[in-house]
């Protein structure tokens, strides 16, 4: 099918830069955004490494895509972001990258929790995420090239709250992990700054996907009139970053109706994002510290 030639146009004004000799990894690429975000890259000329849960949605995904660009350069490799040991297995293998786009994620799974106990909202979408970047980080800094490193929030993420208490509550899981993620990225931007790693923000507005479904439920049929964008409109943003020329640290995605939809540009952070940085931070560490104390003594019991 490709891409829609409004897409094509859109692209061809305002993501000038070639991506040629580019290798992109994207997270939960197998699907929806991160699928699309795929296949925008590997038509501006990157290389994309497709890390996903399911190797055969990965697999079945990649052979897609090569029926429309042949001649395209596409891995798979495996990776589940709500599991510490998956996390651990993909950081050993971490190939050499230009860019690395945190797109996997999760919506509403009640009662469900990530291997090593978490909720799997808050598991997947934040503490998964802030795992695998503080396993990661440090080796992309090593690199003798600059690093584009995008996590993707979510728009809700400007009316949720954090509450220490109610961490990992199911109620309101998605639009907390979503703040404490845009929390993290500004964390890592301020990090990072002056060093090879440059951190962005992205966020697909409000889009017709499986989430959409949850979030409008039984009136999702107004969503389909309404003039929401469609997943190759969300998935836009991060040829913007990549492509066209934004500042370090932006949050970028679509422009129209508070960021809900419209084609992507720099939006205005959201001042909940910019404050109580460093508690989240030290409350995080503490809870990943706690659970690989655990699997250190559990290690230790199996070898004796």
């Amino acid at each position: 099918m490709g891409l829609s030639k409004k897409t094509v146009k859109f692209l061809s004004k305002k993501c000038t830069r070639s991506l040629a000799g580019k290798t992109v990894l994207i997270t939960g690429a197998n699907s929806g955004v991160g699928y699309k975000t795929a296949e925008i890259l590997i038509y501006l000329g990157a290389r994309v490494i497709m890390a996903c849960r399911s190797a055969e949605k990965a697999n079945a995904a990649r052979e897609k895509l090569l029926s429309e660009y042949p001649n395209a350069d596409i891995r798979v490799m495996s990776l589940d972001i709500s599991d510490f040991d998956s996390i651990d297995k993909f950081a050993d293998k971490l190939p050499d990258v230009d860019v690395f786009i945190n797109n996997a994620g999760v919506f509403m799974h009640p009662g469900e929790t990530t291997k090593q106990g978490f909720d799997l909202v808050m598991g997947t979408n934040y503490i998964g995420v802030y795992y695998l970047s503080e396993k990661i980080l440090p080796k992309l800094a090593q690199l003798g090239h600059g690093v584009a490193y995008i996590n993707t929030i979510s728009i809700i993420h400007k009316v949720a709250k954090v509450r220490f208490d109610r961490f990992f509550s199911e109620k309101g899981a998605y639009s907390r992990s979503k703040l404490c993620l845009a929390r993290y990225s500004e964390y890592l931007f301020r990090k990072y700054s002056g060093t090879n790693i440059s951190v962005f923000m992205s966020h697909p507005g409000i889009t017709i996907t499986q989430i959409a479904s949850h979030v409008f439920g039984r009136i999702y049929f107004l969503a389909k009139i309404m003039p929401f964008n469609s997943t190759e409109k969300s998935s836009l943003s991060a040829a913007v970053i990549l492509a066209g020329d934004v500042p370090e640290g932006s949050v970028v995605g679509p422009g129209k109706l508070f960021g809900g939809w419209g084609y992507p540009k720099v939006n205005k952070k959201c001042k909940r994002a910019l404050r109580d940085i460093d508690p989240l931070i030290e409350f995080t560490q503490n809870a990943v510290e706690k659970v690989n104390s655990g699997r250190e003594e559990k290690t230790k019991a199996q070898v004796t």
